[in-house]
């Protein structure tokens, strides 16, 4: 990302992973008040890390959370393409973020977006402390999802086999319209949930296209927004909630 949003007040980092080094955001609520944050990590789709990422992760301040943002893919990393991403990568990103000394970080959870919905599911199989995972019209396929992850080992027969080491929580927003990456991705997706008897829910809008929660995109829904946000904040406060500050 070349430049940051006006008025947006963020902390720029360098994460050390093996070989490379990968930037990041974090962005923090704006009080004196005393303890510390819950954490949110948060994950870019293919489209990379955008203003958009940044502006979401501000409101998300205003309700009392701490944001960091990896660019996983592309910037300054070597990691030019999402086929890149190390599990090493995850663990960095998480602890980067669990060991500030400004972050409770017992109170930390993974949120994505697009093909970052699908990663933050990835990452929640592998990092037994997340609290919830908030998953936004994810791309959870094999053929073109998944699969691109040649870094990772996933079952042959089962894919998404790797959804039982999840110990959290799990909600899934996607508009039923969606032409870049179909709601037929949750829907197999709610279907071995069901079946490895998760702890996950699924809400599906009709007439909702991709990208419906970007108010300068073109598919911008305002309703969806509304809906999906209450949602997302009613599931943060129960799984990382801010108001115990």
């Amino acid at each position: 990302m070349k430049s940051l949003p006006k008025k947006l007040k963020v902390e720029k980092l360098k994460m050390k992973s093996g070989d490379t080094t990968i930037p990041g955001f974090f962005s923090l609520p704006q009080s004196k008040a005393d303890g510390k944050w819950p954490g949110l990590l948060i994950f870019h789709g293919t489209d990379g890390l955008g203003p958009q990422h940044l502006e979401f992760a501000a409101a998300l301040t205003q309700k009392g959370y701490a944001s960091l943002l990896p660019q996983w893919f592309g910037g300054i990393s070597s990691r030019d393409h999402w086929c890149d991403l190390d599990p090493e990568d995850l663990q960095v990103f998480w602890q980067t973020m669990r060991n500030d000394p400004r972050i409770d970080n017992q109170r930390c959870a993974l949120l994505g977006f697009s093909r970052g919905g699908g990663l933050a599911l990835l990452a929640a199989s592998l990092l037994p402390e997340v609290k919830g995972v908030v998953n936004f019209f994810g791309l959870t396929s094999w053929i073109n999802g998944y699969a691109d992850y040649r870094n990772f080992i996933f079952d042959k027969d089962d894919y998404l086999l790797f959804l039982k080491q999840i110990a959290c929580p799990l909600l899934t927003l996607h508009g039923k319209s969606d032409t870049v990456v179909p709601a037929t991705n949750s829907y197999q997706l709610e279907k071995s949930c069901q079946e490895y008897n998760m702890k996950a829910d699924f809400h599906y809008y009709p007439g909702v296209e991709h990208s419906f929660i970007w108010t300068g995109n073109i598919k911008f829904d305002a309703a969806a927004n509304r809906q999906v946000r209450n949602l997302m904040f009613d599931f943060l406060e129960v799984t990382s909630p801010a108001s115990t500050r």
